[in-house]
């Protein structure tokens, strides 16, 4: 694998940053479609990390997360991002790079969703003030938490499947391999 030279890498970590921002912007500004544009949002991290430059990867999720704190209209909008699916897609490159055996892989990921996740929720209590009992769900406790795991696992399972359509069809765009 040829390594990309600084100044492409700039660029692109630029451009991933740029896209980010405008996805997660449209996030919180359109009234549908938002899954999707912070799921969308998630993506552009692993443009860098794809190209083991994970220290880029790690520049683009922190510049995006800033950027949308101070351009978002709601604070609260870039919370989803910079508390899990900004960083999943870094942790996600880097560990399938390391551990071959897909169960742990699995295992692991939807782990390190779930503690995020929590993070995210203390994070939300504590930083925006947030009333975790004006949420009225008519569902128990261990179904919200079955529900979140496939949520993660469906996550997970696309977010693969958007990282080979990026490594077969548009990488090879960005640095053609000889």
């Amino acid at each position: 694998m040829r390594k990309l030279s600084g100044a492409k890498l700039i660029s692109i970590g630029a451009m991933c940053t740029a896209l980010g921002v405008l996805c997660l912007y449209a996030a919180a500004v359109l009234p549908t479609g938002r899954v999707a544009l912070y799921f969308l949002a998630s993506l552009f991290v692993y443009v860098p990390a794809a190209e083991s430059a994970y220290l880029g990867a790690v520049g683009v999720y922190l510049a995006t997360g800033v950027l949308s704190l101070l351009i978002l209209p709601s604070r609260a909008a870039a919370v989803p991002y910079i508390v899990l699916l900004g960083h999943f897609g870094i942790f996600k490159t880097w560990f399938d790079s390391v551990m071959p055996d897909k169960v742990v892989q699995s295992a692991v990921k939807v782990l390190y969703c779930d503690v995020f996740t929590v993070l995210g929720a203390f994070a939300a209590i504590k930083l925006f003030g947030f009333d975790m009992t004006t949420l009225s769900v008519a569902l128990p406790i261990w179904a919200i938490v079955l529900i979140m795991q496939a949520a993660f696992f469906a996550y997970d399972k696309l977010y693969w499947m958007c990282q080979r359509f990026y490594d077969e069809r548009i990488r090879p765009a960005i640095s053609p391999r000889r």
